[in-house]
């Protein structure tokens, strides 16, 4: 029957949702519809849900319009929502290179659809780069006015990243299935031919008729004639493979090209009387092959030199192969690690519960990035690497297993290590600096306000330092520095905090020191004291010994509205306190008239 325009529409949504999954379930399109009807608002949502890859509807001005779960997912969200309402320029904020756009739409307004665009993109919400595929068309109102573009998304990342070569095989193939003919020639027992078919024209540039009566060895490649004399023995008695063979024909402009043989002896039947031989042309495959041969030679090169590997994962989620060179082998031994799970490689630093997690995610069949493990070796090293996979499903969509790569990021994390330690530690004794005093001061009291407990600063600065300095030099005061540090650490609690914040000025930040001010107070004194004792005993540097005292302020925390700045002042205030008081003392901060 006729159909409304809308209901037209929805039609050829039909038919275009129909195109894209042949075109992932089958090599070779076939598109029939037997009996159509249009669709409800809600079954074409139900069917834009559902669609195994990316659906979109966006607007020409690049707003996001629709995304369906699986859009949704290869843009790093969680849920359309959240993808629409951070989406707001689509050439600038998803293309690598924004006039990819702007190309887009120039094709749209020529053809009224796009097919394979293929770009570099961003994954929307963690800026990761990919490759995808659009497939997209133009839909218009009653008057031809745009509505919106709609179409779909596939990530193709693996597939680019794995040269060109897979790509030009993939292209080839097409091509090869799209124009495949079969060349049939029947040659007697003398391999006369008596039949060639018209197909030699297209395949071999040579007219059937002009090969007639001609020796069938003569279109082989010389190379390759004793072997075929041999395999036609083998045929005449029954005895071949019934496995093609593939040998060298000669072209009408003199090129080779190779043809993929299979022979059946038909010499006994009168209406024959010869053997049938059916050559179809694999030049091309022939050669993608032997491209892929070189490229997995290159493969196992690079990951020779490499210290990245690479992986596979059967369905049973244990290991098939690792590529990876002998440092990486030797570092992580994971010559062994074929056969087994993920969490049996050895000790590491995940728990129970994070191993769950990991097998949950790889059970659904998802991919996943960066998973950061730390491996606890046998020679005593600790190694840091990521690994990254994603799902492999078969032509019928059966999960086949995983593959990814891994990558050792110890010396990142070291480096990571050694800029953090470098931003929040005093690079002399390895104490916390100022910054990070002042950090874990601001937790402190939000802590004491939360927990109703005390806390308290103890500002220290050592006595007659600066005459070590100028009698003995730098490197005698750097070495006192470092003995007091470890003193210092010698007599408080890991929860509290040692501090360099001066030349020879130290605080310490301690905390939980129980619900009443009273208590604090005692304990806060009583450390005091030990501190005094502990910084007063001589220094055994390397020219001479020394013997130094500290004058110490203290303040106990009471107050949770005044700033950390605040109370490191009353605590320097009571530190001046004690030095005017005669040094090696310790006052509490007093306010002053």
């Amino acid at each position: 029957r006729s159909f409304r325009p809308n209901e037209m529409l929805l039609l050829r949504r039909i038919v275009i949702v129909e195109y894209y999954v042949k075109v992932r379930r089958a090599s070779v399109v076939r598109l029939r519809v037997s009996y159509a009807v249009p669709m409800q608002n809600d079954d074409f949502s139900t069917l834009f849900d559902l669609l195994p890859i990316g659906a979109y509807r966006s607007s020409p001005e690049g707003l996001q319009l629709r995304a369906n779960p699986a859009l949704v997912r290869l843009d790093g969200y969680d849920n359309e929502a959240e993808l629409l309402a951070a989406t707001h320029d689509l050439a600038a904020e998803w293309y690598v290179d924004p006039s990819r756009r702007e190309q887009f739409k120039a094709e749209l307004a020529r053809h009224g659809r796009v097919v394979d665009f293929v770009s570099e993109v961003y994954r929307h919400k963690t800026r990761e780069r990919i490759w995808v595929r659009v497939h997209a068309h133009v839909v218009r109102d009653a008057a031809g006015a745009v509505l919106y573009y709609e179409g779909t998304v596939q990530d193709i990342t693996q597939e680019h990243q794995t040269r060109l070569a897979l790509l030009a095989s993939e292209r080839r193939f097409r091509a090869l299935t799209e124009k495949a003919q079969l060349l049939t020639l029947i040659y007697g027992d003398d391999l006369r031919l008596s039949y060639v078919s018209p197909a030699a024209f297209t395949l071999l540039g040579v007219e059937p008729v002009s090969k007639l009566d001609t020796p069938f060895l003569d279109w082989l490649h010389p190379d390759e004639v004793d072997e075929a004399r041999a395999e036609i023995a083998h045929i005449k008695h029954f005895e071949n493979s019934g496995a093609e063979s593939v040998y060298r024909l000669r072209h009408a402009d003199g090129s080779w090209r190779y043809f993929a043989l299979l022979a059946n002896n038909c010499l006994a039947d009168p209406a024959v009387q010869g053997v049938v031989t059916t050559a179809r042309d694999v030049t091309d495959a022939h050669l993608a092959r032997q491209s892929l041969v070189e490229s997995e030679a290159r493969f196992r090169s690079l990951t020779e030199m490499s210290s990245d590997w690479y992986w596979e994962m059967n369905a049973e989620l244990r290991f098939t192969r690792v590529e990876a060179g002998p440092r990486t082998k030797r570092i992580w031994g994971y010559d062994s690690a074929v056969g087994k799970k993920p969490g049996q490689l050895g000790p590491t630093n995940l728990s129970d519960a994070d191993w769950a997690a990991h097998f949950a995610t790889l059970r659904s069949h998802k991919p996943f990035y960066n998973f950061e493990i730390r491996r606890d070796l046998c020679d005593g090293q600790r190694r840091w690497h990521t690994i990254s996979g994603e799902p492999v499903f078969d032509e019928a969509g059966t999960f086949f297993g995983y593959r990814g790569v891994g990558r050792d990021v110890t010396e990142l994390k070291q480096a990571e290590e050694t800029i953090r330690q470098m931003a929040f530690h005093d690079p002399l004794t390895g104490l916390a600096n100022r910054r990070l005093l002042m950090d874990r001061l601001q937790q402190a009291l939000t802590a004491s306000e939360r927990k109703h407990n005390f806390a308290a600063l103890l500002f220290l600065d050592l006595d007659r330092f600066k005459p070590l300095n100028d009698s003995m030099g730098h490197d005698a005061g750097d070495e006192m520095l470092l003995q007091v540090a470890r003193r210092l650490r010698g007599c408080v609690r890991a929860v509290d905090t040692v501090a360099r914040v001066g030349g020879d000025e130290f605080v310490l930040l301690l905390q939980d020191l129980g619900d009443t001010e009273q208590h604090a107070t005692e304990q806060t004194r009583k450390l005091g004291n030990k501190l005094l004792t502990a910084l007063l005993a001589p220094y055994h540097l390397s020219r001479a010994q020394y013997q130094g005292g500290a004058s110490i302020g203290a303040v106990v925390i009471n107050d949770n509205a005044q700033s950390a700045e605040a109370w490191l002042k009353k605590a320097d205030i009571a530190m001046y306190q004690a030095k005017s008081s005669g040094r090696n003392a310790l006052r509490f901060f007093e306010p002053t008239a």
